[in-house]
């Protein structure tokens, strides 16, 4: 048996109070600044990123569940992970969507917080016993990797969208991370640090606010609708209806991001979940993307991408928003697996599989939001929520219509490239 001096022992010791600390410290922080990310990514314009944010968000709300059981064990019978704890470097965390651009955002979170946390994870798995604290180890030693893979993305995401991180806003917040105690602990009041009063600026900025509608990119055309305003009249076209729709399911992706953002203190799972919406939302959006891509389409030029969904409802509140998106995806399953069948006889395989896939994902969407419905509108009846919820669809539905009726929709020029493309592809498609 081997032998371990003093200094050794000090090495890989770690007392499970110690170990709970930081469990919960870690969990917090990976929550806090997931919810974060999931307020900003409704804000952002980049494309690229805002893709990027939707599977990270994902991401680390199941890494922050992992942590979030690990603390809870280490604490047992104390279940006290989920309260403010750590308060001075939340609030810090909490003014992270007052980013100005969208490379000051993603230089806090993947410059700063996500590296820290990083180096701070393989710190730990050196220093803790491996055989005691095992859990720990099996929890970390899946985040670590997928953790290393976030920064790598984001970086071929900068080069990409043509972003560079922000020098100043990587040297404040690193300053004040470690003002408020590093990602270790024990908390700290930053004001109290002798670089207290560079921080002043930072924590007086106005509480974030989700804005009123989606982020797109500024290079896209205006659109007002993304519905087109005919029925497709061939096999093509309607391979491209359905590719246009995936594609704009962004608004779906934002609707759950919101929620996150706006509803402080719920119950651990509803965020869990909401951040798998958000990601199986935009792959859907991006199965959308892919397809039309592969038949000549140039994403928001010719084909619209536009928040109408949040256009038309966001002044109403968050709620109407949930409503109109839990009652659509009602019927998806069933419209989903038509429209896997329609592909299907048409040959358009990759586009049958997507349906298939988006069927599968829409099937559990389903619980979700009527979990959602109920934490936002807790004294409502089950009458109550599908009365709300089949009226607002049928509200939707009645302005796409009207709106088609009266020529509103502003569709004309994509409708014309659309045309355009959808020929030469016919074209290309018999030679």
């Amino acid at each position: 048996m081997q032998t371990l001096n003093s200094a050794q022992w000090k090495a890989v010791l770690r007392d499970v109070h110690t170990a709970s600390d930081m469990m919960r410290r870690y969990y917090r922080i990976v929550k806090e600044s997931m919810r974060a990310a999931a307020g900003y990514m409704v804000k952002m314009q980049s494309w690229p990123a805002k893709k990027m944010l939707a599977k990270h968000i994902w991401l680390d709300a199941m890494h922050a569940d992992w942590l979030r059981a690990r603390a809870l064990e280490l604490r047992y019978p104390r279940v006290d992970v989920d309260e403010d704890s750590d308060r001075h470097l939340i609030g810090a965390l909490d003014k992270l969507p007052t980013a100005e651009s969208d490379a000051e955002f993603l230089t806090y979170l993947y410059e700063v917080i996500k590296p820290a946390l990083l180096h701070s994870f393989r710190t730990y798995l050196t220093e803790s016993d491996p055989l005691d604290d095992a859990p720990s180890h099996v929890y970390l030693n899946r985040i670590v990797p997928e953790l290393a893979l976030e920064l790598e993305e984001y970086a071929a995401v900068m080069a990409e969208a043509g972003l560079r991180p922000s020098s100043d806003g990587q040297a404040l917040l690193a300053r004040l991370l470690t003002a408020c105690g590093g990602i270790e602990g024990p908390d700290r009041d930053p004001s109290t640090d002798a670089d207290g009063g560079a921080f002043a600026a930072y924590f007086n900025r106005p509480d974030y606010e989700l804005p009123a509608e989606g982020g797109r990119e500024p290079g896209w055309e205006p659109a007002v609708m993304q519905v087109p305003p005919r029925r497709p009249r061939n096999p093509i076209e309607h391979r491209v209806w359905i590719a246009i729709d995936h594609a704009n399911e962004v608004w779906a992706a934002e609707t759950p991001c919101a929620l996150i953002w706006a509803y402080k203190g719920l119950a651990w799972p509803l965020y869990l979940n909401a951040a798998r919406w958000c990601y199986d939302e935009m792959r859907h959006a991006m199965m959308g993307e892919q397809r039309l891509a592969s038949m000549g389409f140039r994403i928001g030029i010719d084909y619209p991408m536009v928040p109408d969904h949040w256009r038309t409802y966001s002044h109403r509140g968050l709620g109407s928003l949930l409503l109109l998106l839990h009652g659509l995806e009602q019927g998806g399953p069933l419209n989903k697996a038509r429209m896997k069948q329609e592909l299907t006889e048409q040959n358009d395989f990759e586009g049958a599989q997507d349906c298939d896939y988006d069927w599968a994902d829409e099937s559990g969407h389903i619980s979700f939001g009527l979990a959602w419905i109920k934490a936002v509108f807790p004294d409502w009846s089950k009458e109550k929520i599908m009365t709300e919820t089949k009226e607002i669809v049928e509200d939707w539905k009645a302005w796409i219509t009207r709106y088609h009726a009266e020529g509103l929709h502003q569709y004309d020029r994509f409708m014309e490239r659309i045309e355009e493309r959808v020929e030469a592809f016919m074209k290309r498609d018999s030679a």
